[in-house]
């Protein structure tokens, strides 16, 4: 009996299984969500986005969103968030609300806030708690819109 030897070439395979594994990977992190992602989906509601708006945005946004210090760049005018869907076309510009709240450039008045709301989260990975707030805060925003 003759011994017939099959070779397989694995570099075409190896890029599949590599495909397969990363997406098996996003959807165990999509389906299992952390603790402090669970706390973050908890905690997201605009009574709890009002209990963090008052602690970190009032001073310069004013209580319920009115105006209060804080003007915008070009304009001047006072900004007031009680308008803030209104003025992006009547959807909340959730991507553009992060990188307002949570860039880091220097000139960006609230990074300061941002830093702020990190450090009071500690443990270990305050980044995700944080953003938990903001998320909340962002809750507390749309429930406080003009009609």
């Amino acid at each position: 009996m003759q011994q017939v030897t099959t070779h397989v070439r694995l570099e075409p395979y190896r890029y599949i299984i590599g495909i397969l594994v990363a997406a098996a990977t996003l959807i165990s992190c999509c389906l299992a969500p952390s603790r402090a992602d669970a706390q973050a989906q908890a905690s997201s509601t605009p009574d709890y986005g009002r209990i963090w708006y008052e602690k970190y945005c009032t001073p310069c946004h004013g209580p319920g969103g009115a105006p209060g210090s804080a003007v915008f760049i070009a304009t001047k005018q006072p900004v007031d968030l009680r308008t803030y869907v209104q003025h992006h076309g009547g959807k909340f510009p959730a991507g553009d609300w992060l990188m307002v709240v949570m860039a880091e450039p220097l000139h960006n008045p609230h990074t300061e806030v941002w830093q702020r709301i990190r450090q009071d989260e500690g443990g270990a990975e305050p980044a995700i708690g944080a953003r938990g707030k903001v998320r909340s805060i962002a809750d507390y925003i749309l429930s406080i819109q003009a009609k």
